[in-house]
Parts: C-alpha cells; structure tokens; sequence
C-alpha cells in the first residue's frame, strides 16, 4: 500500500462525507466537480482511494516520486501480480 502526500512543507487532509441514496446520485459528479475546481485553481491535491483509468493519471499523481515507485513495484512485484485491476502498470 502506498500513499502520496503533496510537496509541500504543510499539507492538510480534507474528507467530503456524502451520502447517496437512489433518489441522489449526484455524488461522483460533485466530487468531479471539486477535483476540477482544484485543478483549474491551481490548488495540488491527492486523492484517496481514486479510480484512475489511465497510466498517464498514475504518472501525474505520484509525481516527482513516480520513478522510485515504479522502480520499487520492478524490485518486489516484477511479474505484476499485485493489484492487476488498478492500471499502473
């Protein structure tokens, strides 16, 4: 299990508790909503618990430290066997 946190001195953990009901499925596009206005307003974020699609995604949220994490999925896991159905690798 690996976690990122930003490059910065201070960082701070915000979680966005949600309900949904059948009646309320509105919320994936709130939280699409507020990942793109932190991009758009050039505030750095990290996920939790995301949904990439995309190698390109993973690449982007790891950042700066992308190429020691690959480096060591290479050295513990080189057949790829872990965690198949995230699409990192």
């Amino acid at each position: 299990m690996s976690a990122m946190i930003p490059d910065e001195d201070v960082f701070y953990v915000v979680g966005l508790l949600q309900a949904a009901s059948s009646q309320n499925v509105q919320v994936e596009s709130v939280n699409e909503a507020i990942i793109r206005f932190c991009k758009d307003s050039g505030i750095k974020i990290k996920q939790y618990l995301m949904h990439f699609t995309r190698k390109e995604d993973w690449v982007e949220h790891f950042g700066s430290k992308w190429g020691a994490f690959s480096k060591r999925k290479d050295l513990f896991d080189p057949k790829k066997l872990l965690s198949p159905g995230q699409v990192i690798f």
